[in-house]
């Protein structure tokens, strides 16, 4: 925690920008959430800006978390983070301290069990738990890559509530998707560029120095304040000659500033020297017992020469431990040292750290900069670090793995272990979402042809898998089984991901083949965990036929094999338990795919295995949906796109999104169903067999709920038989006014629901045959369908379909006159989308109570001129596209008029419509 105590004097020369970060802090007191970017030049003033920040904070009362990158350090996960929260307890009364143990775990490097999302999320919930908080983060330009995964995240999802998150960078070192971020936040982000100070600037922070001297100062240091501060003692002389013979204007500022802090830095006694330099090598901030060890110098002569640089205002005290003064000096101590000394002192802290079992990552890091050709302990060094922070920070991993492959002997004697660190190269790199980097290293592997050849293979196939590249996928692995035997764990894997892959590209004779082989294969292994993918997979490609019976003994005996298999084994097969709780969701075993999910989700989390997550979302949400609630199944399908776009799996993204639809066109209507299946088109849909049906299917749903009946067609022709997409076509085909093909295309999603013996997919089909029905104006044959419909969905446990079926029921028995049993199936589907919190269907339940109470209904003077225009042509006996032919207007366009029209004049059919014109007009 900052802000308390005395409060430093404000920057000279920053007075607007000062204003403008009352302001802000005054609108987040207030309970507004907003974002600060400051950025410059080196030495420019962004830290001192970004103190007076925490320090004005700290006046208004706010509760502050305030961290530093390392320009040395930034191999280390969440080392901005860690650096924020080390203050703060990691147990105890601190609300939400589970990423806050996390955080500094992965720091640390001693957990390779971490869900980067979990993380993201619990440091987005604990920051939403202190109303008011400020987050003050400088240096951005040096955070490690996790760090700044993290920030991106908290901007694009800011904790709700009052909070002020602050950045500060350099403007030539910018942040990846900093900028967009910001962009994304609209007025909530305010940007703060920070210029040199001006003459007038100089003559107030030197107040009682002569102008002559003043205006030398601000030629010699263009107005730099840490060069002002660094050359505030130099006599005139100096200042003449950096006047007479400047830095090259071209040049880096930051090697500018170098030189000048060099300056200071040579002035020093040898010891005190030795001992900042070897604090800048040790880390920032410093312990004095490592940087003794560095130095090579007695702990004394050590603490002695902390307390010359803290005299003198080098080095300040934080704690134990010693932080310089500005990230540049810590530099310049650096570049110092001779560059012999540096790889020796390095070595010097890797020795250290080892012996008292320190920080892995920080090791790695010493080691990874000291470290020879031929080392065979800094190589186990350097992979053991790239594992335990393969999840944390693949782009770390990735990198560790890569000095330890430069490191390694170049002989044959090593060509296993090469391999190894490959294989652990290519998954850093899949996780980091460099796919196709990850590709190119699995193929070496492959051509390897050593121990690791076939989980190179199997992982391959995974990528292409995830990229939807489904046919390279098939090909590889085919391949690959070829030369494997008959049997054995390796054989059995492949064969798995190849039924998966058979499963997408719905070849569901080939996917039971080859999960059946699978069985036989894992035979002998003793690994239950493979049953459990096998089966689970024979389960689902069963459904997929209509062989129902089939899919049952399949997902029992997955079921009871999952039931008995250890943590340990499941975690190898973890993504089929997806397809699972697929099956056991669609057979109407909810309970049991819940305890699955559940059990599997955790197993993932806890573990790392980012890759499933997604996978178990999707199902999860598709679950919450089924059981009645959209709010859950909306979380669910939000993480599971976050989860997809930090894996950078575009595909597993608009999978997401597909299933987001429902529930949300359940939860808020089809305009923002609208909203979100716009996002859907050709180009980010996903394309894999399966996945681009059900994507077809929910998109079909919503065009028919907004009334774009030729959109709802045009999704669902064509494709394998299926009562679902035959029922919604045959509703869009009915409120088009084609009422002989509707009742056909009716009568075929009865008939193959029927083959299924479903009841879900029974109360789909007959829901749709009685809404069919009702647009023919046959409400007496329709009751029966809509009664059907209504004890389907309630045997199948769906309560917001069983609410819409007794909606429609409602309708036909007052189109009967039946008005007391039309009341109570009313009030009955009001009770079950109220517990569901349905809003938008509530309120088109609403809509027809109050139509059973004869309510006057509104002529057709309440239509624009364009939308009685349409209507009148609809009602001629036009189509859609017809109608968009004729007035030169999209078909998109004429579907969206009919649907206000049929809105305002309170009708749900071209029949209703063509009567009340009739009626009316």
């Amino acid at each position: 925690m900052a802000g308390a105590g005395a409060r430093p004097e404000p920057p000279v020369g920053r007075g607007p920008q000062l204003d403008r970060i009352e302001k802000t802090l005054t609108e987040v007191s207030s309970g507004a959430f907003r974002v600060v970017a400051i950025r410059g030049e080196p030495g420019v003033g962004k830290t001192a800006l970004l103190t007076a920040l925490v320090a004005n904070a700290g006046a208004h009362g706010l509760p502050v978390l305030s961290g530093r990158a390392t320009e040395f350090e930034q191999d280390v996960p969440f080392g901005l983070f860690v650096d924020a929260f080390d203050r703060l307890p990691a147990s105890g009364s601190e609300p939400l301290a589970e990423p806050l143990a996390v955080l500094k775990a992965a720091a640390i490097g001693r957990s390779a069990e971490l869900d980067r999302y979990r993380l993201f999320r619990g440091v987005r919930a604990l920051l939403t738990a202190r109303p008011g908080v400020v987050l003050a983060l400088d240096d951005l330009h040096w955070a490690d890559p996790s760090s700044l995964q993290l920030i991106e995240y908290l901007l694009r999802r800011p904790p709700t509530g009052s909070a002020l998150i602050a950045v500060a960078h350099r403007t030539s070192q910018p942040p990846p998707g900093l900028s967009d971020a910001l962009a994304h936040l609209g007025s909530s982000a305010v940007r703060l560029a920070l210029e040199p100070l001006t003459p007038a600037d100089v003559a107030r922070l030197f107040a009682h120095v002569p102008a002559r001297r003043r205006a030398l100062l601000h030629r010699a240091t263009r107005g730099n304040p840490l060069y002002l501060r660094a050359l505030a003692d130099a006599d005139d002389q100096t200042l003449t000659a950096l006047v007479e013979h400047p830095v090259d204007e071209n040049a880096e500022p930051e090697r500018a500033l170098l030189d000048v802090l060099s300056t200071e830095l040579q002035a020093l006694d040898p010891v005190t020297r030795r001992v900042a330099q070897a604090a800048a090598v040790a880390g920032d901030p410093a312990g004095p017992d490592l940087v003794a060890a560095v130095a090579d110098l007695p702990p004394t002569a050590a603490a002695s020469a902390f307390d010359e640089l803290s005299r003198i205002g080098l080095v300040v005290a934080e704690g134990p431990r010693f932080r310089f003064r500005h990230p540049l000096i810590r530099a310049a101590a650096y570049w110092i040292a001779p560059p012999a000394w540096r790889t020796a002192a390095h070595r010097r802290a890797a020795a250290h750290l080892r012996d008292r079992r320190g920080s892995l990552l920080l090791l790695a890091h010493h080691t990874e900069r000291s470290a020879r050709p031929g080392d065979e302990t800094a190589v186990d060094t350097l992979a053991q670090a790239a594992a335990v922070s393969r999840h944390a920070s693949p782009a770390t991993a990735a990198r560790l793995v890569r000095r330890a492959l430069q490191l390694l002997p170049d002989e044959p004697a090593f060509t296993d272990r090469r391999s190894e660190l490959r294989m652990l190269l290519a998954r850093a790199l899949g996780l980091s979402g460099e796919l196709a980097e990850s590709r190119r290293l699995l193929h070496e592997v492959i051509g390897a042809d050593g121990p690791h050849r076939a989980e190179a293979v199997t992982f391959s196939a995974v990528i292409y898998r995830l990229l939807g590249r489904l046919d390279e996928a098939k090909a590889m692995l085919t391949t690959e089984l070829a030369r494997l035997p008959a049997v054995g764990g390796p054989t059995a894997q492949a064969l798995i991901e190849l039924a998966g892959v058979e499963l997408l590209r719905h070849d569901v004779e080939g996917a039971c083949d080859h999960a059946s082989r699978a069985v036989e294969a894992a035979a002998g292994t003793g690994n239950t965990a493979m049953g459990v993918a096998a089966h689970a997979l024979m389960a689902i490609g069963s459904l997929h036929a209509g062989a129902t019976r089939a899919a049952r003994t399949h997902v029992d005996r997955a079921s009871v094999l999952m039931d008995t298999t250890t943590d340990t084994l499941l975690l190898t097969e973890l993504t089929t338990v997806a397809p699972l709780a697929w099956v056991e969701l669609h057979l109407g075993d909810h309970v049991r795919a819940a305890r699955h999910l559940a059990r599997a989700l955790g197993l993932a989390t806890r573990s790392g295995l980012t890759h499933s997550i997604p996978y178990l979302l999707v199902v999860d949400s598709t679950l919450w949906a089924r059981h009645g609630d959209p709010e859950r199944a909306i979380a669910s399908a939000e993480d599971a796109r976050e989860y997809a776009r930090i894996m950078n799996a575009p595909e597993t993204a608009a999978l997401a999104d597909v299933i987001l639809l429902r529930p949300t066109l359940w939860r808020h209507g089809p305009r923002h169903a609208l909203r979100l299946a716009d996002r859907l088109d050709d180009a980010v849909r996903p394309t894999t067999g399966w996945w681009a049906e059900l994507a077809r299917l929910n998109l079909a749903e919503v065009y028919l709920a907004a009334g774009r009946y030729d959109s709802c067609l045009a999704e669902v022709a064509g494709g394998r038989p299926d009562p679902h997409r035959s029922a919604l076509a045959a509703v869009a085909l009915a409120r088009l006014g084609r009422h002989p093909e509707a009742a056909a295309t009716a009568a075929v999603a009865v008939d193959l629901a029927e083959r299924t013996g479903l009841p879900y997919l029974l109360g789909v089909a007959h829901c749709a045959r009685a809404r069919v029905l009702v647009c023919a104006d046959r409400p007496e044959e329709a009751a029966p369908d809509a009664e059907a419909a209504v004890a389907h969905f309630a045997a199948a446990g769906s309560p917001v379909e069983e609410g819409h079926a007794r909606h429609v029921l409602a309708v036909l028995l007052a189109a009967l006159g039946r008005t007391d049993q039309a009341h109570g199936e009313l009030a009955r589907a009001k009770s079950l989308y109220t517990t569901a919190s349905v809003t938008w269907q509530a309120a088109e339940l609403a809509r027809d109570a109050a139509r059973l109470h004869r309510a006057p209904r509104p002529g057709l003077g309440v239509l624009t001129a364009r939308e009685r225009e349409i209507v009148d042509l609809a009602t001629a006996g036009l189509t859609n596209r017809e109608i968009a032919e004729r007035l030169y207007l999209s078909p998109k366009t004429v579907e969206t008029h009919l649907y206000r029209a049929y809105t305002k004049l309170d009708v749900r059919s071209r029949v209703d419509l063509t009567r009340r014109v009739g009626r009316d007009g």
